[in-house]
């Protein structure tokens, strides 16, 4: 039976019609010899000649058939009720019965086939169903079968898990834009109070000898300041968005041309800050299908983080691994708190109780390295520093 649950549909439909039809056949004829034997105990006790023969022997060898005129002819004996209705029954028998047999092993054939084969399947899809139905997407479908329901089960299956894993990333997202809402009210807060109390304090003032042109001008600056940081912040929000809805411009680039490109990024960044920035790369001679802009834009992001706590040198290492672009950024700096190593890549996450930036850098880094299908992972180095690691899925183009 195990091993019948293990076919397809196909195969074991068509064994199951084989093994009926024999039945039916075998126990048809069966039963057709039976009622034949019944009939003809009927009717042989009462055969009966009309005409009597006599068998002469002749010349030769040879036998003459001659009618005898005295042999008186044999009367046929009448039949009785019961022997009647045995007879008739029998003789329908004889054609009922294979029609009987053949509907109840067609009956019985579909009733094997549907426990053997659909029963168990179809109510765990049934059951599947009525879960999904009810939004709960915490049970597993279990039929292991390799036929083609066993194939449809594992389809299911994998269906539930993707739209489990799209749920949590759903509300993950929703926790993070609680989260973003939470970080915009509160980072909003100083520079919307600082221009809500000038202005009240401008209006309660204006035309009184206590508000000099120089407290003014003074006070314009505080609230133009307070103006601006809520435009940057503003443009800050705008960008994140942008970043989580735009798609990755992909291109082939050799892996060689790449890194030139990124040690004059490198230069101009050292230059600009004073800092030893070092940059090296272990990589083979390969053209490769990447994000140019994404890869230049997380290695300048990272490197901007890592410039704020340096002491004085940054290392900036490129390595492959099939599949994996792996980018690690260390600084000679004191390293990334518990926190910060915890919370770091959060939306507008500021260690240090900074407030000269909005902390995006590195989740800009985070949402580019999740839509090039990779990582990002914050650590400390054991002689001390901040290591960033951003792995970037990218695929390899064969030489033609």
């Amino acid at each position: 039976m195990g091993k019948l649950k293990n076919l397809s549909i196909k195969k074991t439909f068509c064994l199951i019609v084989i093994v009926t039809a024999i039945i039916v056949i075998l126990l048809s004829a069966a039963s057709v010899q039976i009622c034949s034997n019944i009939r003809d105990q009927i009717l042989l006790p009462h055969a009966f000649i009309l005409q009597p023969s006599i068998v002469q022997p002749g010349e030769n060898g040879s036998y003459t058939l001659e009618a005898g005129d005295n042999i008186p002819n044999n009367e046929a004996a009448e039949y009785t009720d019961q022997e009647v209705i045995i007879f008739n029954i029998a003789q329908t028998l004889i054609v009922l019965l294979p029609i009987i047999f053949s509907f109840t092993g067609i009956a019985c054939a579909s009733s094997v086939f549907y426990r053997i084969k659909l029963k168990e399947p179809l109510d765990t899809l049934k059951q599947g169903i009525v879960h999904i139905a009810d939004d709960d997407l915490s049970f597993s479908i279990s039929y292991q079968k390799q036929d083609e329901l066993g194939r449809l089960c594992g389809a299911f299956e994998k269906m539930r898990r993707e739209l489990l894993d799209n749920n949590r990333r759903m509300w993950a997202l929703v926790d993070e834009r609680k989260k973003i809402n939470a970080s915009i009210s509160h980072d909003l807060r100083t520079p919307i109070t600082v221009i809500k109390g000038y202005s009240e304090y401008l209006d309660r003032n204006i035309g009184k000898d206590v508000l000099t042109a120089d407290g003014t001008r003074e006070i314009a600056g505080y609230i133009h300041e307070a103006a601006s940081r809520l435009e940057d912040y503003a443009n800050s929000v705008h960008e994140v968005q942008a970043l989580e809805d735009m798609s990755l411009d992909y291109k082939e680039i050799a892996l060689p041309d790449l890194m030139k490109e990124m040690q004059t990024q490198l230069s101009i960044l050292s230059e600009q800050h004073k800092t030893s920035i070092h940059l090296s790369a272990n990589l083979p001679e390969q053209t490769v299908f990447l994000a140019p802009a994404a890869v230049f834009r997380i290695v300048e992001n990272t490197v901007s983080n890592a410039l704020r706590y340096c002491k004085s040198k940054i290392d900036v290492d490129f390595s492959y691994s099939q599949p994996f672009l792996t980018i690690t950024v260390t600084d000679d700096g004191k390293g990334f708190s518990a926190q910060d190593r915890a919370e770091g890549v959060n939306y507008f996450y500021k260690g240090r109780k900074e407030k000269e930036h909005f902390g995006i850098g590195l989740t800009i880094c985070k949402i580019l390295a999740e839509k090039h299908g990779g990582t990002i992972s914050l650590d400390n180095v054991p002689g001390g520093g901040a290591r960033v690691t951003v792995k970037l899925k990218i695929e390899e183009i064969s030489p033609l």
